[in-house]
């Protein structure tokens, strides 16, 4: 498993998940197959003598990766790739590559979206308004607000996640004239140039913009004790992944008014269903999105060039973007 890739080699390429990006023609000789998507059950069978896989939100287990004597390449078709089994694949030599600020662009914007969204409370503001009964009886709905909302000038944004998108969030923030804290990494003794403590930044944030990759260290790192930092009339939005924040801790807190609102468009399970606790127990001071913030024109358009220079160089003997180098 895991040889080095030659371009005499003709590879065997496997799509999982085509139908959320349509995949781009490669210029090496190949045989291709795809699939719409694929679910759990039919993963091996469909991979089992493919060289290079490429995926997007299919899991790849370790059952399913040491079972597959041919894999050389894993070209995940996004940015995240916690559905990948990494340890598996640096066990048998098998490449990986991701596809890097791909969509950040789509998701910074689509954050300010949930932001407003969740400030402004626009999702109930267009079903009272629809229902013409509140608004002509009582005249005035300033009631639905259960604080007075800011102008942005006057929001302090925390950022946890300094990435690619973490910087197109703080550029857009520091647009709108708010004020920006980049927060360094929980629990690190001494601080980077230009970064606040993680702590602080709970604390002074009136909006928290959680935009951090799941890994060990950031998994749960939202919980009951850090939503109790942070102030009463302050939001929450994660557009990062579901697992980041603790979601049955988030649901607590906006039930109990320990902050005034919080957005998602990540879930620990996905697709999220009614068993979800952001579903089940959804407050109306919650508003969620299907995990789609990163879907735009530009994020196909980068997608695509990604993914083909990666599978390309690859094969060429020069890959990019690989995500299972040592640690």
């Amino acid at each position: 498993m895991g040889s080095i890739s030659t371009q005499a080699q003709i590879h065997k390429i496997v799509c999982l998940d085509a139908f959320l990006c349509p995949v781009p023609p490669f210029s090496m000789p190949h045989e291709y197959h795809e699939y719409d998507n694929t679910p759990p059950e039919l993963v091996l069978e469909r991979v089992r003598d493919a060289t290079i896989i490429i995926v997007t939100r299919v899991h790849l287990t370790s059952e399913v990766i040491s079972q597959c004597p041919n894999l050389q390449f894993i070209a995940v078709m996004g940015i995240g790739y916690n559905t990948i089994d990494i340890a598996e694949c640096r066990k048998h030599n098998i490449a990986v590559s991701n596809c890097p600020a791909s969509s950040s662009e789509a998701v910074a914007e689509h954050a300010f979206a949930l932001y407003y969204a969740a400030k402004r409370r626009i999702v109930d503001m267009h079903l009272m308004t629809l229902k013409a009964e509140e608004w002509p009886i009582k005249s005035s709905v300033f009631g639905m607000y259960p604080h007075l909302p800011r102008v942005a000038r006057h929001e302090t944004m925390g950022i946890i996640g300094y990435g690619a998108l973490g910087k197109h969030i703080e550029k857009m923030a520091k647009a709108l004239s708010m004020t920006v804290l980049i927060a360094d990494r929980k629990g690190v003794a001494s601080l980077r140039p230009g970064r606040t403590s993680f702590v602080d930044t709970l604390q002074k944030s009136t909006v928290l913009m959680i935009g951090c990759p799941l890994d060990e260290t950031s998994r749960d790192m939202i919980r009951e004790e850090e939503l109790k930092m942070m102030q009463p009339t302050a939001s929450l939005i994660n557009v990062a992944r579901g697992g980041v924040v603790n979601e049955k801790a988030l649901v607590k807190a906006l039930k109990e008014g320990t902050i005034a609102n919080a957005a998602t468009d990540v879930f620990e399970i996905e697709p999220a269903t009614s068993a979800d606790s952001l579903i089940s127990e959804a407050p109306p001071n919650l508003t969620l999105s299907p995990h789609i913030a990163w879907y735009a024109d530009a994020s196909l358009e980068n997608l695509q060039r990604i993914v083909k220079e990666n599978i390309e160089g690859f094969v060429r003997g020069e890959p990019e973007n690989l995500v299972t180098l040592s640690p």
